[in-house]
């Protein structure tokens, strides 16, 4: 789990809102609802700060534990696997196996070089370029064969773009290369990000999702938003060079 999902985790069980924590710190709330969304990182003053008001100590804030680096949502985890049967426990084997292998594989998958091609996956279901849409299982995507050269060293996936308000530099129809991110890209970059469930392709701004289109109005972001960051956007491919390459 990582840093602003421990730090919501930790506010919520201590039974604090958002406002309160921003008002005890002296900061506004955007500024607060940043650090749990991943938008801003506290200092070490901060941080200190922090673990007071939620009275924890600041390894566990930042989910180092005196075991080996285990996370506490990890030890939880590990808890209730304890109190399983047998049976209860060879599922959990097995999903977390079939789990492992996927999540190890996933680049071989995604991005494999054979000689002077690129064969990567390009989800078919588009991310909006618009007013959003529904993002769907990762089932929806067909393979590129691309010439190697053309594809961003970094690049892990592709995605079709779906309306005009990143024009000009991404057109309606656009296959864009994309790079998986821990957490956020950084303010000002542009990224694949889920807002309440619909996928957009925006500029991350100071508390808003950018158009570079100006006929397109920033889409402000909210303390009880649900988003999430997918990649970072590396650039496009262009449309002279897919027509043939859709494997």
């Amino acid at each position: 789990m990582s840093f602003p999902e421990t730090l919501r985790e930790a506010r919520v069980a201590a039974g604090h809102t958002q406002r309160f924590m921003a008002e005890q710190l002296g900061i506004d709330t955007t500024t607060y609802s940043g650090y749990e969304t991943g938008r801003r990182q506290p200092d070490v003053d901060r941080l200190r700060q922090l673990a007071g008001l939620l009275r924890i100590s600041g390894d566990q804030l930042l989910e180092v534990s005196q075991n080996n680096g285990v996370t506490m949502r990890e030890m939880r985890q590990l808890r209730k696997y304890r109190t399983l049967d047998v049976h209860g426990q060879d599922l959990v084997d097995t999903v977390l196996d079939k789990e492992y292998a996927r999540m190890t594989q996933m680049d071989l998958r995604e991005h494999e070089s054979r000689g002077p091609v690129t064969y990567i996956n390009c989800y078919d279901l588009a991310v909006s370029a618009g007013l959003g849409e529904p993002w769907v299982d990762s089932a929806y995507k067909t393979k590129l064969e691309v010439p190697g050269e053309l594809v961003p060293e970094r690049a892990h996936f592709c995605v079709r773009v779906n309306g005009s308000s990143m024009l000009p530099a991404y057109r309606d129809g656009d296959i864009v290369f994309v790079e998986r991110v821990e957490d956020f890209v950084n303010e000002g970059e542009i990224g694949i990000f889920f807002l309440n469930g619909d996928g957009y392709m925006k500029r991350l701004g100071r508390g808003a999702l950018l158009s570079l289109n100006p006929e397109y109005e920033p889409i402000p972001l909210h303390d009880y938003d649900n988003l999430r960051c997918q990649g970072r956007v590396l650039g496009k491919l262009e449309m002279k060079t897919r027509s043939s390459g859709i494997g």
